[in-house]
Formats: structure tokens, sequence, C-alpha cells
């Protein structure tokens, strides 16, 4: 039994390496209960083959089972799954652009629910250039759902972790290029540098969604419609985060640009520098604008709330802390650090209160279901993070260390690590106490109450955890 079990967790522990081939799923029915399995690369690549073609997903389910290293360069590119108006044969041979024929649009894209099992997809090449992917480009290039009346029945796109790689095009995004309006992407992050030639680019999605729910981006975001995680069109996104750098003549921490268009944004933040510049063209009436939640939102009722921004925001024209430019726009229990010398809407606090836990309440104010939490394990450097925020991470697994006894009300031993310094922080994010090179504190000189431990090993690693003196 142990040596089954043993076996069952290195196959699951692989990786598929992608070698340009394709080869058909084998295992699943399409349904919910038992979606067809994507067990290596090759039938991922078999799924972007068929949607290309033509195949109709709309109500199948697709679910990854591995870890995915797509293996990209110049000669092996990624062909997003969906290109909208293009089509293969049944060979693979790329028949062009057969939207431009009179009375035929084959719309080739995504319809489905794809369940990526929190499984990383590394590597990925994608350079839409060289084949006119004009569309939208990314792991899926264009993805879409329906409408009912009022009612979205949306495609899904979930727990994809995109870690590596870099996307080129007109629209395009880490996990999807272009979502439409009806298209819903949770639990996914991207790391992945995204550039747009002149358009929209987003860390998640480059333009449009139904919902974007808790997704970060930690990749390079650059076009001309630049966000975080949605760069341009109408979207709803609720706890999401951005650590990645984003450039462009519109650029925002967390949403790009929309004329236009409902927009709203709820309990996200931003820790990622934000820079615009370039030239502005078309109707927009301000610009170039870089903002720390957001650029420019333009008469499309759109609404910001209870989100923050310590990310640093510099532009050649237009600058704001949480909002550059916006008309028509509802702004609500917003934040940045004092330090943000764009200023706009929002309330400037000091670094040590945003690192409190007064802060976290603050943002939680009296939801009986917590969005937010401290910060005890120190991975956000002290900042409020997203309490349902449990995907992987990108550094990979913190080592394990031990602090005990906890709470105390004397000496604390620390195990795991060598320690080169220790601090000890209250619930306002002051230093109370400081010690060198050991491994053993004294707390007897600090008062009753709940502290953050704050820790550097000798090889430079930080560790943190709650300590509780009494």
């Amino acid at each position: 039994m142990m040596m089954l079990l043993l076996t069952g967790i290195m196959v699951e522990a692989q990786t598929s390496v992608w070698d340009g081939s394709r080869a058909v799923w084998t295992r699943g029915n399409g349904t919910e209960s038992s979606p067809y399995l994507i067990e290596s690369a090759q039938n991922l690549a078999f799924l972007a083959y068929m949607v290309n073609k033509g195949f109709d997903t709309e109500g199948l389910y697709f679910r990854l089972t591995t870890d995915i290293d797509l293996n990209g360069s110049e000669d092996q590119k990624w062909v997003p799954i969906g290109l909208y108006n293009k089509w293969f044969d049944d060979d693979g041979c790329d028949r062009g652009n057969q939207g431009s024929i009179s009375g035929y649009n084959p719309e080739t894209v995504f319809r489905g629910h794809f369940d990526g099992g929190e499984h990383s997809i590394s590597n990925m090449y994608v350079d839409s250039e060289a084949y006119y992917y004009d569309y939208g480009v990314g792991l899926f290039g264009c993805t879409e759902g329906r409408l009912i009346g009022q009612d979205v029945e949306p495609a899904v796109i979930e727990n994809v972790f995109v870690t590596s790689g870099y996307v080129t095009g007109i629209i395009c995004g880490g996990i999807v290029g272009n979502g439409s309006s009806s298209t819903l992407v949770s639990r996914c992050w991207n790391g992945a540098t995204v550039v747009s030639n002149d358009s929209r680019s987003g860390g998640i999605v480059g333009s449009s969604a139904y919902q974007v729910y808790n997704c970060y981006n930690i990749g390079n975001i650059s076009g001309q419609y630049a966000g975080g995680i949605v760069g341009f069109g109408t979207t709803e996104i609720a706890e999401c985060y951005n650590k990645g750098e984003v450039s462009g003549a519109y650029s925002g921490g967390i949403y790009g640009f929309s004329l236009n268009g409902k927009v709203t944004i709820n309990n996200c933040y931003n820790t990622g520098s934000i820079f615009a510049d370039g030239t502005v063209t078309g109707t927009a009436p301000a610009g170039p604008a870089a903002g720390g939640i957001a650029s420019f939102l333009h008469n499309g009722n759109c609404v910001i709330t209870n989100c923050y921004n310590v990310g640093t925001i510099s532009s050649t024209e237009d600058a704001g802390c949480i909002l550059a430019y916006g008309n028509n726009t509802t702004l609500e229990n917003n934040y940045y650090i004092n330090t943000c010398s764009a200023g706009g809407e929002g309330v400037a606090l000091s670094e040590d209160y945003m690192r409190s836990l007064d802060f976290v309440n603050c943002l939680n104010g009296n939801n009986s279901n917590p969005v937010w939490a401290w910060d005890e394990n120190n991975i956000n450097e002290g900042f409020p993070i997203l309490e349902k925020d449990n995907l992987a991470v990108a550094d990979g697994f913190v080592t394990a260390f031990y602090v005990y006894p906890n709470p105390t009300d004397g000496i604390v031993n620390i195990e795991g690590v060598k320690v080169a310094q220790v601090q000890v922080y209250n619930n306002l994010g002051q230093a109370v106490k400081t010690f060198y090179n050991t491994n053993i504190i004294n707390t007897n000189d600090i008062q009753k109450g709940v502290y953050l431990l704050r820790l550097i090993a000798t090889d430079g690693t930080f560790y943190s955890t709650r300590l509780v003196v009494y």
C-alpha cells in the first residue's frame, strides 16, 4: 500500500513536456461528473487543434491532470485555444482568416468549462505576428459563453496557473486573450510577460470578461491599453491583485481602459509599478494615464470599491494612486500609501498603518464574511492579503520553521532556520523589539498582546508568524 501511495505521488509530480505534437485524450465523456481528462501536453495541443478546426465545446467539461511544460521558443510556438475567425484543415494546416469569406464566419472559440486542476503551465511562447491572430491570444485565444435574455451562461476557465512564458500580439492575455462579455475566469494566475502591439493586454484577460475573480498577476504587462488583471472592455473584477510591472499609454494595476463600458472593481490591490507614456490615439479625452487600480474609466457608470495601492505610479500626463482619469465613476473606500506622489481619489495612509490589523479591519468593515486577512507570513511585505487567496505561489514552498512555546510568557525558541535578525511588531506595524544572531529571544519586557514576529535568516530569506505574549 505504501509503495502504491508513493507511486501515485511520483506520477502526480511529473511534468509533461510538449514536443510540438498532439494526441487525442482517451478518458472522460465531457460531462461535469466525468470531464475529458487532459493528461499530457499533447492532449492540450489537441484541444487547441480541435477548437481551431470548429469543434463545438459548448456544454463540455475538460480537466488538466498534470503540470505542462510547453517548451516554447521561436521554433515551437503555442497556438492559442480558440482563434475566432481562423480555421485549420484536418491535417493541421492553417487555412487563414475565414471571416473574410462573404457570409461565412466559423467563430472558432472555446465555449466550454476548463479546470486547470491547480497545475502549472510553463514556458508558453505565443507570437501572433507570425500567424496574424488578430482577435485574441494567450493560453486561450478567444472564449465565449452565451446570453439568454439577461442571464449569462459563461465559458469558464478556472484553476489555471501559467507560471512563465512570453505572449505578444494585438489583443493578448496570460490566460485569455479575448473573453468577450460572457467568460468567467477564476482562481488563475499569470507569470508570463504579455506584450501587446499597440492595443490591449492584461495579465489574466486582454479584453473583456463577464467576471474575473480571485486571480493574480506577477508578469510584466505592456500595451496601448494595459492592466495587471484586465486590459480593456466591459468586465467585473473582484478579489484580485497585481504584483507585476504595467506600462503603456493607459496602464492600471488592476484594469486599463474603458470607453463607455461598465467596469466594476471590488476588493483588489496593487503592489506593482505602473507607468504611462506614449502616443494617445482615438477619442479618449485624456492620457497617457497611469492608475494604481485603474487607468481610464469614461462614461460607463464604473465603480471602484474597497481597494488599495502601494505601488509606485508615474505618467507623462495623468496619474492617480487609485484612478488616473474617471468620468461618471463611483469610488468608495479606497486607500493608497502616502508616499505615492500621484495623489487623486482615495485616502492616503502611512506605511505602518497599512501593515496593521486596524487596516485589515478597516477593509473588512462590517462584513460578516471577511475578505481581507493579516499578512502574518509576510508573503505581501506585511500589507493585507485576500482571505481566499490560497493559490500556489510563484516562489515555491517556504521552508518550515517553528516558534515555541507560543503563546509565551518569557523565552521563545526558533527552529528550522539560522536567524540573523528577529523583529517583534505590534498591531500598528511598529517594531517594539529587535534581536540579532540568535534563535532564542526573551519577551519578558514586552507587554501582553498579539504581535507579528518577523525574522531574516542568514541566507537572506524572510519568515514571519504570529506571536502571543501573555
